[in-house]
């Protein structure tokens, strides 16, 4: 083979090789635009946070793409093809609310059954992620399309996948304040907030003591302690700032031949985060002043609605009446924070 076949096959070669590595990056490009964020959006939602903070409040990874609508809302999607990546969808919107939220009547919106974020920008999230933040209560109603109330909150929803409660409860806190930067309502020290405050988990439900209910001492709700007990408690949150206890009734240790538990027939809180206390007036609920800190004890109370059916059931349930719990509840409270 003469000189011009050898650098003819040469060329051709080399041609091959060029042809498969630009192939390969090619593919190795499609694979990370399509699998990941590296090659995505930096800002989503018109900027109201970045690509890489929206995927670490989600499971998993993949790429990560944001979008709003004509109400104000952001969606917020992971996905990927390759094995490892996780599909999940969030969705945040401005909402405009009653000046008694969270403590609509037999709708609390915050309780002992949820994680709890305290500060300057208080929220609540359930173990899904669910839940809000509310705007400073200088913010009143934002967005024309939710203008229905006197305040706003910014609620986020895990619609598909799942979603890691403790960051998802940041971003939203950090979309808020930049909402109420926005509209020229923040904080005098927002520049500092409170990103310190975590979420305060929930407890567990547990079984309680009649005679020291939710930790409190002297808050007794029974004539005696038996053993069986049918009482049990969930607390959230924290004296100092926002506290709840859900009270309910496990229905085993009553003999009652169903075997579920019961939602709460009692929702208490202390309240004495000061973006929280305008909800709590709005409701009149009893109020002192504890430690130097305005306070309030919220209260909902059902008429047991989800009690044991006979005379004997409730008599083994050992529980004082309905209308007391609110009374020993609010007297417990005065004396463990030493109210004035």
């Amino acid at each position: 083979m003469g000189r011009t076949g050898i650098d003819h096959t040469k060329r051709r070669r080399a041609w091959l090789v060029t042809a498969g590595a630009c192939a390969l990056a090619v593919v190795a490009g499609v694979t990370v635009a399509t699998n990941t964020n590296v090659l995505g959006p930096r800002d989503l939602c018109g900027g109201w946070f970045s690509g890489e903070d929206a995927g670490n409040s989600l499971d998993g990874f993949g790429r990560v793409t944001g979008s709003t609508d004509s109400l104000g809302g952001c969606t917020v999607e992971q996905s990927g093809w390759l094995p490892g990546t996780t599909d999940a969808k969030i969705r945040l919107s401005a909402t405009s609310v009653t000046p008694a939220h969270p403590f609509g009547r037999s709708e609390w919106k915050a309780s002992g059954a949820q994680n709890i974020l305290p500060g300057e920008l208080p929220g609540a999230f359930d173990t899904d992620g669910n839940g809000w933040v509310a705007l400073p209560s200088d913010c009143g109603p934002i967005g024309a399309a939710w203008a229905k109330g006197d305040h706003t909150v910014l609620s986020v929803v895990t619609e598909r996948g799942d979603a890691d409660p403790a960051e998802l409860a940041r971003l939203t806190r950090a979309t808020a304040r930049k909402l109420a930067a926005d509209h020229d309502c923040a904080p005098a020290d927002s520049a500092a907030g409170n990103a310190s405050a975590d979420l305060i988990q929930a407890s567990a439900p547990a079984k309680s003591d009649p005679a020291t209910v939710c930790g409190l001492d002297g808050f007794s709700l029974g004539a005696k302690a038996p053993a069986a007990s049918p009482l049990r408690e969930q607390t959230s949150g924290s004296r100092d700032d926002a506290w709840f206890c859900d009270l309910s009734l496990h229905q085993p240790a009553t003999g009652l031949p169903r075997d579920d538990d019961r939602e709460p027939f009692a929702r208490l809180a202390v309240i004495r985060n000061p973006e929280l206390l305008l909800s709590a007036k709005e409701r009149h609920f009893d109020h002192a002043v504890c430690g130097g800190k305005e306070t309030y004890f919220a209260t909902d109370i059902a008429d047991y609605v989800y009690s044991p059916d006979t005379p004997e059931e409730k008599a083994a349930a050992t529980l004082v009446k309905a209308s007391d719990v609110q009374n020993r509840f609010t007297a417990a409270a005065r004396t463990a924070l030493a109210c004035d």
